[in-house]
């Protein structure tokens, strides 16, 4: 058989029936083109250089794993490649959205004690950040502390604590709280404005 003038679906077919390698690498060579072009579009203003960089190493893989699931009555086998790699980046997307939502440390007094972060932590903390935490702490009203504190820091799995558990803990009303907390934050900006 002659691989090159073969079909996408023939090629696939191979793959799946007898693991052809001849006919994956061919696949690979007919569709990495589609593959690095979708990463490009979907991957470039949402992901980190590591992460795309991640997804082009797993190109092979992934098309491979789309000739083993290729079905040729629902898409052309290039459409097939341009989505698995579309889907891998909006995952590796959301996957990253849920894991920033959490910082790595877990109080106002622990944020402001790792000045700079040791090199191998994957976060790091902002001078702007930096100044906030050190308003926080040195603010004249105790409360803001303690509303920032648990707003931020108190909640379960890096969710924000909701405002009537802080109010219960304060003693003051939910709208009380939010107010404080709305009012040291225009405080901060202005702070930040004349600092820059």
């Amino acid at each position: 058989m002659n691989y090159f003038e073969a079909s996408d679906p023939d090629l696939t077919n191979l793959v799946k029936q007898e693991d052809n390698e001849e006919a994956l690498t061919l696949l690979i060579s007919r569709h990495s083109g589609i593959y690095a072009d979708m990463v490009k579009r979907y991957g470039s203003k949402s992901l980190s250089i590591n992460e795309i960089y991640d997804i082009m190493n797993e190109k092979d893989y992934v098309i491979y794993k789309a000739a083993l699931e290729y079905d040729e009555s629902k898409a052309k086998f290039s459409t097939h490649v341009g989505n698995k790699a579309k889907y891998l980046c909006l995952s590796k997307k959301t996957a990253s959205k849920r894991n920033n939502r959490t910082l790595p440390f877990d109080s106002i007094e622990y944020a402001e004690e790792s000045n700079c972060l040791h090199p191998d932590e994957k976060c790091q903390i902002g001078e702007s950040f930096l100044s906030i935490i050190k308003m926080i702490n040195n603010h004249q009203d105790k409360r803001v502390k303690i509303i920032f504190q648990e707003r931020y820091f108190g909640g379960e799995k890096g969710k924000l604590k909701t405002w009537k558990n802080i109010s219960e803990q304060i003693g003051l009303s939910a709208q009380g709280c939010i107010n404080i907390h709305d009012r040291t934050l225009k405080e901060f900006q202005k702070q930040i404005k004349i600092n820059a």
